[in-house]
């Protein structure tokens, strides 16, 4: 898995020129819209505090899986250890096969009530090289699946879902559960053997209130305790769009 060097990437969504700019402090505006997605600084004071919990892949492995929750680990090392099972990660998916990864977290979010995928995102990162996919399926079936903006600077975890409501209890609660931190815990160790610098759960709840988000946090925390203070937003060039983003 080759892994570019990149905090930026230009495309199109319908008529509008769209610039991604994702950790990084480039303050270029240099299209209609301009995306600032995890940045260490509060561009024009005009972004958002974001959370995140980072994984340093700089450090040995033992180091790394020693701040794995010691539970946690022995539930990977058992779905790791006693089942028979399929992994794949895959830096540029092929168009058919990430549609097909795309509908699969559709009908996830339908079941959860939660936005579907960014699918025009997910397909101008696949276009630039740096969508990165990975599943473990077992007897045929997908479990579990996860989707990376993947550089040199960081894996960032889009997406991270299981398809049990779809699996006909053929796998319990708690079996998809040990597949799915056995899927991250195999997913760092990727990405660390290709260079990058951070694994990155992609977002951090900081709230009391949505019970949901509490429990991703703890399945979470369980990697990591590892948490940053960063800022995501958008910044209107287009004086119509700036408008109507005013006024909505």
């Amino acid at each position: 898995m080759h892994l570019k060097e990149v905090s930026h990437i230009n495309y199109r969504r319908l008529l509008f020129s769209v610039n991604d700019s994702f950790v990084s402090s480039n303050t270029s505006l240099n299209a209609d819209i301009n995306y600032f997605i995890q940045c260490p600084n509060n561009i024009n004071a005009s972004l958002t505090e974001f959370y995140t919990l980072l994984v340093n892949l700089a450090l040995t492995e033992e180091d790394i899986r020693k701040n794995i929750y010691h539970r946690t680990f022995s539930e990977i090392n058992s779905f790791l250890n006693n089942q028979q099972f399929e992994y794949k990660i895959e830096l540029g998916p092929s168009k058919n096969d990430l549609n097909q990864y795309i509908k699969m977290f559709d009908r996830f979010a339908g079941y959860k009530k939660i936005r579907k995928a960014e699918a025009f995102r997910l397909k101008a990162y696949n276009t630039n090289g740096i969508l990165a996919v990975s599943y473990i399926k077992q007897n045929g079936k997908f479990l579990c699946l996860n989707f990376y903006r993947a550089t040199k600077q960081r894996a960032t975890n889009l997406y991270s879902f299981h398809l049990k409501h779809e699996l006909n209890n053929d796998f319990n609660n708690s079996h998809i559960g040990r597949a799915h931190r056995a899927l991250h815990w195999l997913d760092i160790l990727e990405f660390k053997k290709a260079g990058a610098s951070y694994y990155d759960f992609c977002g951090w709840y900081n709230g009391s209130e949505d019970k949901e988000l509490l429990n991703i946090n703890k399945f979470k925390e369980q990697f990591t305790q590892n948490k940053v203070k960063e800022y995501s937003g958008v910044i209107y060039k287009n004086k119509l769009l700036a408008f109507l983003k005013k006024i909505r």
